[in-house]
């Protein structure tokens, strides 16, 4: 694509800041008895096949049929043919001679514009690749569940109640405006503690019914268990820029929610009796301003945690020398746009464990609109300068806004790229956490460059 001069700016800041941081299996007839009439049908030769999806909004993980344009792309990335998918979504054919990569395309849902999506499959063959899942990106309103505290502050006035919009709350002087959740699933785990965290119980709540729920001491029947937060390797409790997040679930929904924000004197923890599973998301994050653009960079791990509050042993990825010498060659390709690549870069020296490198591009100009381009690779790739028909003005110089995401990520994967790929897609179109075993010890490094306001 063009926006050369925009892609070399973005590159050679990026250049900048890498700089300042750290055998023959045909069959053969025995000559003792000759070979039986074959009367079995002849296995059809395979054929590429695809689905495009649409997630209306994130207020739900149900998915719809999408119709998008496919473009198919030699070695260079140019356009060679395009067709459409059918009414359901679904595309399957062999590929055209010469084909090396696929993009996906979607700009409308029900007849109505939406921002448009690009999704680019590379170094495709004649097989099936599964769901590819495009956003409408719909306004998204949960359903919002009142509690009434009374009964409960009555009785345990000094105590403290976690689950309701925000932080814990104090049940001595609740804040009658928050005591609501956005309802978000059918059930929810909320848990009352003292204190000096003699007594921490919890309890499940159904969220269904208009009237508001009334809380009681007794419902909060199940013990909890401390999380042992000093364990997380990025865990600096004491700086603005460390995130812990507790998640709990049961084997469909997610249950409960706990953010810790930097400094956080109260304590963590989670219900085994109520939830099949817990994580802790563990992250650290900086930013720096560049010449144009604003780049924040974030280190994250993702530890269950077992019955006594243990999280798993994960090791982060880190800014380390490795990992800038591979940075600053995926800088410099953007600025250099060597060889009629857009992208070039090796991860794969950085750490044993990265199985896959995710770029998403964001951008507007007064042509287009708004569109969004994401890719998926394996840690070594070159992504050519793609041409996308008559999809995309590829022409233009000049855009309004940007953003580039660069995810390099670990996960808890051990089988090939494709097979992760669409293992990946499956999260995509549903809950990463219940629906895949993908974030079970990854790690992630995140780069995000946008332009600057």
């Amino acid at each position: 694509m063009k926006y050369k001069g925009l892609f070399i700016a973005v590159g050679a800041a990026l250049t900048l800041a890498a700089c300042g941081g750290s055998s023959n299996d045909n069959s053969v007839a025995s000559k003792e008895q000759q070979p039986k009439p074959n009367t079995s049908k002849p296995t059809p030769d395979p054929v590429f096949s695809v689905t495009a999806r649409l997630v209306p909004s994130s207020c739900s993980n149900t998915t719809t049929p999408a119709v998008a344009e496919v473009v198919f792309h030699n070695a260079s990335g140019k356009a060679i043919s395009s067709v459409t998918t059918g009414q359901d979504g679904k595309l399957t054919q062999a590929l055209p001679e010469n084909t090396h990569h696929v993009s996906l395309i979607a700009n409308s849902a029900n007849n109505q514009q939406m921002p448009t999506q690009l999704f680019t499959l590379l170094d495709v063959t004649n097989t099936d690749y599964g769901i590819i899942t495009f956003d409408q990106q719909l306004p998204c309103e949960y359903p919002r569940k009142e509690f009434d505290l009374s009964a409960l502050s009555a009785s345990q006035p000094d105590y403290y109640i976690s689950g309701l919009i925000g932080d814990e709350m104090s049940l001595q002087d609740p804040v009658t405006d928050i005591t609501y959740i956005e309802a978000e699933s059918k059930n929810r785990l909320m848990h009352i503690s003292n204190e000096d965290y003699t007594d921490v119980r919890g309890g499940l709540f159904s969220l269904e019914g208009e009237s508001p729920l009334e809380l009681t001491d007794e419902a909060f029947d199940s013990p909890g268990v401390r999380v042992n937060l000093v364990d997380l390797p990025l865990s600096k409790i004491d700086s603005i820029n460390s995130r812990v997040l507790l998640t709990s679930f049961n084997d469909s929904e997610q249950l409960s929610a706990q953010l810790i924000a930097g400094p956080n004197y109260r304590h963590k923890y989670i219900f085994p009796e109520l939830a099949t599973t817990s994580y802790a998301y563990n992250s650290i994050s900086e930013r720096a301003v560049l010449p144009g653009f604003d780049m924040f960079t974030s280190s994250a791990t993702v530890h269950s945690i077992d019955d006594d509050g243990q999280p798993s042993e994960t090791a982060p990825l880190l800014y380390d020398a490795a990992l800038q010498n591979a940075f600053m060659q995926f800088a410099q390709s953007m600025a250099q746009q060597s060889n009629g690549n857009l992208f070039q870069y090796d991860f794969s020296n950085v750490d044993d464990r990265i199985n896959l490198i995710a770029i998403t591009l964001r951008w507007e100009d007064t042509v287009n609109g708004k569109v969004k381009w994401e890719v998926l690779s394996k840690p070594q790739a070159a992504i050519p300068n793609f041409e996308f028909g008559n999809a995309i003005d590829t022409t233009i110089n000049t855009v309004e806004s940007f953003e580039l995401n660069l995810d390099i990520t670990a996960f808890n994967f051990s089988g090939e790229f494709d097979a992760l790929r669409q293992e990946f897609q499956k999260a995509a179109a549903g809950n990463i956490y219940t629906d895949t075993s993908l974030l079970k010890g990854a790690a992630v490094y995140s780069f995000d460059i946008e332009t600057s306001e």
